[in-house]
Parts: structure tokens; sequence; C-alpha cells
């Protein structure tokens, strides 16, 4: 089965009114094009809408959920949809199957082998996550949301929407995008630009993930800093009801796998179950804690001995730390502590007392103290000063201590304090790892968002795209945002020997309305000849839709 090329479809298919392709300054174009032909949307439309609670139907069509607009455009309102029809009547000949599909200026395309950053880890192509939505798999990836802020977000129906021409664009590590020139790109100011108005040094919004203790870490834009990606899939599931807010309980990866962000993945979990699991994993199902604690104070020392786990550790008594002087779940506890801080009773003071008396008013601690500092400074000919400042010169030139060293001792313990322990320095070092440093806050300057070029590429190709409700945009693995295909026709096969004028369904599932303009292309007919002639035909068959001549709701007979 192949598909008809322009002359051919001209020769062999009746479209009244024929539109030849044509340039239209201003129009969404319409006619025939390479292999294919564009249909127009008539100016009469039905909107759905659900102001008085309808159900939609397909056995049973309610008129009190539509309402019936004529003119040159429609609004359809976010997350709903339409009903129009083609300006255009078709003739299907025996041996021809056609296919409706959605055209790309509505839907804004990307090449079938466009990879799309998901936050499991994987990028499939939007050709293969097409195939897999067909078995019912569900995506999740990276979009900005609200006020500029990073979340993770649902991804629908990516589809095969048909063949159109792309162009093709460069970023500066070499990375390429195809898709329709229209398809609109997120700027690094938040502002949206069409590929083809792109232009070389423009900074897009970029998408920077590292690896960060095993986890993986996002770059936010709304702070500059980098955010961990299992928190975002937790909060998504906060956002719809997938379990209630407790507080202060641990995420927890379901499959152990700490770089699967599916949302599915990321349960909540009571503190004390949480500890008896992992303690189960590294020591058995078995395993009691009161049995073995010396064991576990074994352990701790080993572990100890390690200078990254000890990082980690410091890391660790700082966040508990700071959960105690800033938790609302530790405030009795603190306003305690600070009560007695500020209010000591008669023997705190009488004990803070007694151990400055020991220390100071003890002649002979005073003598030495002082003569220790004099003595000091008195024989000092400036090679102790020049001493200091050959230390300080040597920290700054320790020829261990590299660009690498600095970024594999910020992945493992993820701040400066941590990595200039690990590695025995201090850190005025980090001083001449600006960008190491930066990065490590998701400030760095990657490359990965900067558009180097933007050409047209000859012919047309397959277009894909899917569907983002939440936010209208996602994250492709190139490592930039682009906007999400809103605008949806369904699909409609036409099968041999049917007539009429088609009836189309417009879907939109952005947050905003959406314009669709009459007298102007609103879908591609794409037009397959078989290899014999059909043995039934839907004239044979005296299909209910046969000869509709304008906008016809689904009829079901009934029984």
């Amino acid at each position: 089965m192949a598909a008809l090329p322009d002359w051919m479809i001209q020769r062999d298919i009746k479209i009244e009114p024929f539109a030849e392709a044509a340039h239209r300054p201003g129009v969404i174009s319409y006619g025939v094009s390479s292999y294919g032909y564009d249909v127009r949307v008539g100016r009469h439309f039905k909107i759905f809408t659900n102001v008085h609670c309808a159900i939609v139907d397909p056995k049973q069509f309610n008129p009190a959920s539509f309402v019936d607009i004529e003119g040159d455009f429609c609004l359809i309102p976010p997350n709903s949809f339409a009903l129009a029809e083609t300006v255009e009547y078709l003739e299907i000949p025996r041996d021809v199957i056609a296919v409706c599909v959605g055209k790309s200026t509505y839907a804004r395309c990307f090449s079938a082998d466009t990879r799309v950053a998901l936050v499991d880890g994987s990028a499939p192509t939007l050709e293969e996550m097409a195939r897999r939505a067909e078995d019912g798999e569900m995506f999740w990836g990276y979009s900005i949301g609200p006020n500029g802020q990073l979340i993770v977000a649902l991804l629908e129906a990516p589809r095969f929407v048909g063949r159109d021409s792309v162009v093709e664009v460069v970023l500066d590590d070499g990375a390429s995008i195809r898709c329709t020139p229209d398809h609109e790109f997120l700027r690094r100011d938040g502002r949206s630009c069409e590929a083809s108005m792109l232009r070389p040094g423009d900074a897009l919004m970029p998408l920077y993930r590292q690896d960060f203790r095993g986890y993986e870490a996002v770059y936010q834009p709304l702070t500059g800093f980098l955010y961990p990606t299992h928190r975002l899939a937790d909060e998504w599931n906060l956002r719809h009801g997938v379990y209630a807010d407790v507080a202060n309980t641990p995420r927890h990866h379901v499959d152990r796998d700490r770089r699967n962000n599916r949302p599915w993945n990321i349960v909540r979990m009571d503190a004390s179950a949480h500890i008896r699991l992992h303690n189960a994993d590294t020591y058995g199902s078995d395993f009691d804690p009161d049995e073995h604690s010396e064991a576990i104070r074994h352990a701790l020392a080993e572990r100890m001995k390690d200078p990254i786990w000890r990082a980690k550790y410091a890391i660790l008594q700082r966040d508990r730390a700071s959960r105690f002087w800033h938790d609302e779940k530790y405030t009795e506890t603190r306003d305690r502590v600070l009560h007695d801080r500020r209010n000591p009773t008669d023997e705190t003071r009488e004990a803070h007392r007694r151990a400055m008396l020991a220390r100071y008013l003890d002649p002979a601690e005073r003598e030495r103290q002082s003569h220790l500092m004099k003595s000091a400074w008195a024989k000092d000919d400036g090679s102790r000063r020049q001493k200091q400042a050959e230390v300080a010169r040597a920290i700054n030139i320790r020829a261990e201590i590299t660009e690498e060293t600095v970024r594999a001792a910020f992945d493992a313990t993820g701040s400066i304090r941590g990595a200039a322990k690990l590695l025995g320095c201090d850190r005025s070092v980090f001083r001449r790892f600006r960008e190491v440093v930066l990065a490590s806050r998701g400030q760095g300057s990657y490359r990965n968002h900067k558009v180097v070029s933007v050409r047209d590429l000859p012919g047309t190709h397959d277009v894909y795209c899917l569907t983002v409700p939440e936010a209208g945009n996602f994250a492709l693995e190139a490592g930039v945002f682009v906007h999400n295909c809103g605008i949806i026709v369904n699909v409609t096969p036409l099968e041999p020997e049917w007539r009429g004028k088609v009836t189309i369904e417009i879907s939109n599932t952005t947050p905003l309305p959406a314009k669709i303009y009459a007298g102007e292309g609103i879908a591609q007919i794409l037009f397959l000849r078989g290899e014999g002639v059909c043995k039934t035909s839907y004239g044979d068959k005296r299909g209910k839709y046969q000869d509709q001549k304008g906008l016809t709701l689904p009829i079901v007979e009934k029984s």
C-alpha cells in the first residue's frame, strides 16, 4: 500500500472545490501537497460545553452539550473540543483508503527520531512513545510550570501527526532538533519563539541534569540551584492526590532504583518503617537492630574511616540541625532550649562562672598565654608571615587538586564545605574552579542550550508530537524545552467509495482557549492505494454516513 503523490490525487480523487498548492500570506495553508491534501474547515462549529453537566455519550449525544457557532473563527475552551465540517466534498475510489490526520500548523511537530527526556532516566523517540502508548504505557517528563518553576508533568497522547516540511535547529553542543518551522521553543527568559525565527546565539530554556549522591538532580530555574527529581515526582503525587502530604515522612523509591523517578515509583513511608526496610536490604529480612547493635556500631565505625562517608555524615548532621532550628515539628523543644539559654538557672550561671575563674583568675595561666602570643610575634623576623604566604600559595598550586577531582568531590558531598573536607584543603582553593562551583549549583556555563544555526531541510518528513495539559511544554533529550501539541484533530479513516464532507473532531488540550480559523487549513488527508480492489466497499454496505453534506453527529442505530 503506497501513498498517492500530488499528480495522482488530482487525477484520481474527486475533491470539490480542488485547490492547488499556493503561497497565501497570512493564511494557514490548504490544497494539494506532495503526498496528501490539506482540507479546510467550514464556518459551522459545534463546541462542547459542560454548563449543563452533560455526558459525552457517543450512543446518544445530548444537544444541550453543544453550542452552535457560525463565523470566521471559533474559540475552543481549554480542555474541550469542537466538531466542524470540511469545505471540501470528497469521493474515495474503490481501491483507495484515506486517513484524515492533524495538520502540523496546529500540531507543531517533531521528526520521528526526536528523543524526549523522561524522569525514569530514559529518552525514547516520539515514534517509540507513540507505539508504546498504544499498549497503555504512561510517560512523565519535565516541564516549566507556573511562575517558571520546573515540575514533573504527565506527557499524554504521543502520536503520528502527518508529513510536513521541517527545519533543523543546531545547538552549541552539536545536538540537532528537527521540527516544523512554526514549533515554539522556550527562551531562557521564559518567552516563546518559533523555530524559524530563532537566531544564532539565542539562549533557550535549559534542562540540566546531574548525578547527586546516587540520585538525579535537575536545575531549578526559579531558584538557580539543583533540586532532586524524586522530590518533583513526589510533588506531582501531592498535586494529583495520589497520597496526602505527610509531614517529615521519607520519600522512597519502590523499585530501589534512585534514577527511576516516575511518580508511581515514589511513595511516602513512616520513618521507622523506611529504616527497617533498608536494614532488611542491607542485612537481610530477619535483621533485628537490638540483637545486632554491636554490629551496627562496628559497621558505622568502618564507614567513618571513609572520607567521603564522613563528609556525607557531616552533611546529614547539618541537615538535621537545620531541621531542628526551622521545622515546626521541633517548635516546643526548640523554645525550651532557647528559653534555657536566655534564662539560665542559678546552677548554670554558677557553672559558667567557675569555668571562667579557672582559666582567667589563675595568674600563671594568664601570664603563660600572654607570653606565648607576644613571643610568637616578637621573634618573627618576617619568616612567619612569609611562611603563611607560602602556605596560602601552596593551597592554590596543589597539583593533585584538578577540575576533575573538585567536580568528583562535589558530586560525592554536594557542598563546598564537604568537598573541602574530602580533599583536605581550604575552601579558598575553589576560587580557582569557579565554573565547577557554579555548575554544582546549576549556574555553570553548560553547552547545550544556545542556538548555533537554523536551516530548512529538503522534502517532507513524518512528524510526531504529544500533549502536556498541565504545563503546555516539555523537555527534549537535547536539553531544551519546547511547547507541546495542544490542538488534536482526531484521526478519521475514509473507507473506499465513501463520499461526502468530513466531520472533524478538534480537541484543545491546552490550558488556554484555542482559535480555529474558518476557510483555512485544518487537517491533512493521506490517500493510500491498495494492492487490489476491495471485495466490499463502504458504498456496498450503504453506510449511514454516506453522502453527508454537513456537520454530522455520531449515529448509532437502536436495536
